[in-house]
């Protein structure tokens, strides 16, 4: 840790960096029903910067194979509480708790909105356990001027070179997954192409309501060029479920950030960084 640390420091703060999306995830535990602390919650929330209600319903679909096919299907609520400039949300469903931004400035003040939204969750339901935490970090990579993806990529995240001039990459998809002395899982996702959403197709019911403005659904960005997604994902699975109170929860997570923000700058090249300070 202390190795890396010590990177990241002469590295930087990157001021313009390709960041679109963040989102973290606490798992609180087994809650079969939110709807009897909505009412409370959406006030506190409220008073807190969230006043935007939205109820989303998902349709989850397990397909299992051991005993022939069979198909499980379920509906999936979703609370989303959402602040006024429609940049960060809130999301509760059953006992995990999300908070999501389209506009990251620095981990402080991230931090800083998981804190009060965990403190409120936790005291209305009395969840006050954890099983798991994410944090996963979405940035997109859009190539300025004549540049092409190797400017800002390293060769080994991105399509091999063929060396035939009549063939030409058209998508690269990479994963990578490491585990780190905090007992957790660090994943390295890069999806290179064109069309991309500004989050992979597994995060788009998360970030659909933060496009939903006055009852106007926006379309959510995509990118008209060559570009890439790099998702970096950090999740720690506890080994039994622990008492909140007994970890730091916002310390933790700035150690998961310091690894994804490692990795991040593992990927890419001098030069982005320097066009990103």
């Amino acid at each position: 840790m202390g190795l890396i640390l010590k990177t990241l420091r002469k590295t930087g703060a990157l001021k313009n960096a390709p960041v679109k999306y963040v989102i973290c995830k606490i798992d609180c535990g087994d809650l079969l029903s939110f709807d009897d602390f909505l009412k409370e919650s959406q006030e506190l929330f409220r008073k807190k910067g969230f006043p935007i209600f939205h109820h989303q319903i998902v349709k989850d679909v397990h397909i299992q194979t051991s005993h022939g096919i069979s198909i499980e299907e379920k509906e999936v609520h979703t609370y989303h509480f959402i602040s006024g400039d429609y940049n960060n949300g809130i999301v509760v469903s059953g006992g995990n708790i999300f908070i999501q931004t389209k506009n990251y400035i620095n981990f402080e003040l991230f931090s800083e909105i998981v804190e009060k939204a965990h403190e409120i969750y936790s005291s209305v339901t009395d969840m006050k356990l954890i099983r798991a935490i994410g944090l996963r970090y979405i940035d997109l990579i859009e190539p300025k001027g004549k540049n092409n993806l190797d400017f800002y990529l390293k060769p080994s995240v991105l399509s091999p070179n063929l060396d035939i001039s009549s063939v030409k990459p058209v998508e690269a998809r990479m994963q990578h997954t490491f585990r780190t002395d905090l007992d957790s899982i660090l994943f390295l996702r890069v999806f290179a192409g064109k069309n991309h959403k500004m989050v992979p197709d597994d995060l788009i019911p998360m970030v659909e309501p933060l496009f939903i403005k006055a009852g106007n659904k926006e379309s959510i960005p995509e990118s008209e060029c060559i570009s890439a997604l790099v998702d970096t994902d950090h999740y720690k699975q506890f080994q039994t479920i622990i008492d909140a109170d007994s970890i730091n929860v916002i310390k933790l997570l700035d150690q998961m950030h310091t690894y994804t923000s490692h990795l991040f700058c593992s990927v890419v090249t001098k030069e982005g960084m320097e066009e990103w300070k």
